[in-house]
């Protein structure tokens, strides 16, 4: 069981993407490789003038039952004992397995480096005792991060355009009530 997981609520998001900005400034992800370890998604649904939009702010969700982990064939992904997903990039080949098989679209391939990038939930912040950059700037507290004992059981483990969890189990949990303002 994972020690900590991400809270999303689609009806906070304003799409402003301070979350992938504060990833990539702490991670040192370089702009413009075409490696994002967080993004935010649109989803537009309908036809005018019955048209609704949904967000999704999406990184890794270090799942319980990670399917980059299982399919790598060298072992460079694996999991912390607090259920965090990283990968050892010296172990990493780059053949892109990890990629075919993950639902979610987290492992991206640098060719250039030929190894794989992903969100790390900043271990090296929890590590630190500080919650993650992107979850830290999140304006609107669209995106959450904490305990998994604490969110595993809010809201829904999947919302429209979200893959099926079923399979991988993801860290993520995602608010479905309707939200009043705090």
């Amino acid at each position: 069981m994972p020690d900590y997981g991400w809270l999303f609520d689609p009806k906070r998001c304003i799409e402003c993407k301070a979350c992938e900005a504060a990833c990539k400034q702490w991670n040192g992800v370089s702009t413009g490789s075409g490696i994002h370890y967080r993004r935010v998604h649109n989803f537009v649904h309908g036809v005018f003038p019955r048209v609704r939009a949904n967000a999704l702010s999406m990184a890794c969700n270090h799942c319980i039952e990670a399917t980059c982990v299982k399919v790598c064939p060298t072992r460079a992904v694996w999991r912390r004992a607090d259920g965090i997903v990283l990968v050892q990039e010296e172990k990493c080949v780059g053949c892109g397995l990890c990629v075919k098989f993950c639902p979610y679209e987290a492992p991206q391939v640098d060719q250039a480096r030929r190894k794989m990038e992903k969100c790390t939930m900043c271990a090296d912040r929890i590590d630190a005792g500080l919650q993650p950059a992107c979850a830290s700037v999140c304006p609107t507290h669209a995106l959450q991060w904490g305990r998994w004992d604490e969110i595993s059981h809010q809201g829904a483990a999947q919302v429209e355009d979200f893959s099926t969890p079923v399979l991988t189990k993801p860290a993520i949990r995602f608010v479905t009530e309707p939200w009043t303002p705090s």
